[in-house]
């Protein structure tokens, strides 16, 4: 059960701004890693925005990095000088050394052992992927059912998507209480607290109030902040900040061409699962509200132009898309904040903010209390 939280504002969060000297940490990373068809591995890491790399020869299947940061701090490992090439593995260094077992070069099944970060990590990532496999799953019920109009399992499958998703939620408010003062906390907030697209700006600002205060100078620790601040320049209330994207044939759009409409601006992808799950929702307001002044804006997070078209086409979304096709990258869901999908927000007239994240029926009773039947 979670403790009573405390309410945070962004204002208070950077009063609360102190330095705190922070001790050398030197670490030593061994690895054993049998039948490697590489003779060289790199270990990568961020500081400021910038990549580092380190590199270091195999040796009788081992290997051994070693060296020192000013706080703890994530590292990956990959063969190749270029920090975002794969397979990667990561790993959070602190005072423990930290040893990496793996077998012909699948890095990303590694196992690793370390420190009490570390650890703490490695069991947000075994939560996560048991997600992911089991969304997996409900994804493909739901094809299933959808396929063969059982309409009573699709909706079954929604509703599930629903509690699955809460739950995740849940579960990572009670890691982050329990680990006040780990980075991974900071970096599970920055990271992964929006895969719950029903996150508000309160619940947000509620586990950044759960941070130790003394670890909100650290690098995580100003990562989750930022990730508050993202949000709170989106916050209902007030004005959609201006953007401009092409549509498939090229057609620049402002957002504020749609001054004088409501608008629900969608973020989404063609190989998003939930994505498309949502869509038969989106598809129903749209076509029950689109004349008596609503649309929808689509803004895909897709980089193959193609896959892009064809589920507009097959799932009938009927209003404006734009895209730059750089996929996660995408200039407007950046500028939002956006890292995880599916996520929307709905403007007035005057383009004001006053809702956010409308899943399922949602969508409708919120529309519904705007137009009336």
């Amino acid at each position: 059960m979670l403790r009573t939280f405390y309410s945070i504002t962004l204002v208070s969060v950077l009063l609360i701004l102190s330095l705190h000297a922070q001790p050398t940490i030197k670490y030593a990373i061994t690895g054993d890693i049998k039948g490697s068809k590489y003779t060289k591995i790199y270990l990568h890491h961020k500081w400021n925005n910038e990549f580092k790399t380190d590199s270091t020869h195999i040796k009788n299947n081992t290997f051994v990095f070693k060296g020192t940061v000013s706080e703890v701090n994530m590292y990956w490992l990959n063969f190749d000088r270029n920090p975002l090439a794969a397979p990667n593995t990561s790993f959070f260094i602190d005072q423990s050394k930290i040893m990496v077992n793996t077998h012909q070069d699948s890095l990303y099944n590694a196992r690793i052992k370390g420190g009490k970060e570390q650890e703490y990590y490695t069991e947000y990532k075994r939560m996560m992927n048991n997600f992911g496999l089991q969304q997996q799953s409900l994804y493909q019920r739901y094809n299933e059912a959808l396929q063969k109009n059982e309409a009573t399992s699709v909706s079954q499958t929604q509703v599930e998507f629903t509690e699955l998703t809460q739950n995740v939620k849940k579960t990572l408010k009670e890691m982050i209480q329990t680990h006040s003062a780990s980075p991974v906390s900071g970096y599970i907030i920055y990271q992964e607290f929006n895969n719950n697209p029903n996150i508000s700006l309160a619940e947000l600002e509620e586990v950044v109030g759960y941070l130790d205060k003394n670890f909100l100078n650290t690098k995580f620790g100003k990562l989750a902040q930022q990730k508050l601040m993202q949000i709170n320049g989106t916050a209902i209330g007030k004005k959609i900040m201006e953007f401009v994207q092409n549509t498939p044939d090229g057609k620049p759009v402002n957002i504020r061409d749609f001054e004088g409409q409501y608008v629900l601006i969608d973020f989404w992808a063609s190989w998003c699962g939930p994505c498309r799950v949502e869509n038969p929702y989106v598809v129903s307001a749209y076509n029950k509200y689109k004349n008596k002044g609503f649309t929808i804006l689509g803004v895909s997070l897709d980089q193959n132009q193609n896959a892009w078209l064809k589920a507009i086409e097959k799932d009938g979304l009927t209003w404006t898309h734009i895209s730059d096709l750089k996929g996660w990258g995408n200039t407007v869901a950046q500028a939002f904040g956006i890292t995880s999908i599916p996520q929307n927000i709905l403007i007035d007239k005057q383009g004001v903010i006053i809702a956010k994240n409308l899943r399922g029926e949602s969508l409708q009773k919120k529309l519904q209390e705007i137009f009336g039947e």
